[in-house]
């Protein structure tokens, strides 16, 4: 009976470690005094004028790239839920400001005969977040997004698709900077 007992008592004093060491937690990440996010329409400032380099001469140019980052990104908030997306800078606790530094397209994978089959997309961005009394939480200046796809073969997507997967993906990743900052 003692020896039942005693692993009754192993077993209630065991279970808490093992539980707290499993890494999932319903606690919020964040502290509590952010609850609200307000997200600045993104600037673009994508030097369209430059001569095209080496790293940049698939340059592309895409009409509202920063509409679309911009949505891309309180849709990715609205999504994690960690934080209420509202439309009142004033009464926010947190702001995020973003301005798109560059767009470029680069070959990865060509074919014998030098066409390209596969491209990368990078979108880099300075990210800034701040609280409610203005101090910088955090402030990134090359955030960077990335997407790969197919040109060409049976793997092959429009370059449409692959942007609006960058996006997600640079979406995805200031996100995951707000909210996992602490």
């Amino acid at each position: 009976m003692r020896k039942r007992f005693l692993l009754l008592l192993a077993a209630y004093c065991l279970l808490p470690l093992f539980l707290s060491s499993c890494g999932y937690s319903v606690t919020r990440l964040l502290p509590a005094n952010y609850r609200t996010i307000y997200i600045d329409p993104f600037a673009n400032e994508i030097p369209f004028t430059e001569e095209v380099s080496e790293r940049s001469g698939f340059q592309a140019i895409l009409p509202k790239l920063e509409e679309d980052v911009t949505r891309g990104v309180i849709n990715r908030f609205l999504f994690d839920g960690n934080l209420r997306v509202t439309t009142k800078a004033d009464a926010a606790d947190l702001r995020v400001a973003g301005v798109i530094r560059d767009f470029y397209r680069q070959p990865v994978r060509r074919k014998d005969d030098e066409t390209v089959e596969e491209y990368r997309l990078n979108l880099v961005a300075s990210v800034v977040c701040r609280d409610r009394e203005g101090k910088v939480l955090f402030d990134e200046p090359n955030l960077i997004g990335d997407a790969t796809y197919f040109a060409s073969g049976s793997s092959a997507v429009p370059e449409s698709a692959a942007v609006d997967n960058l996006i997600t993906d640079f979406s995805r990743r200031v996100v995951e900077r707000v909210v996992e900052n602490w």
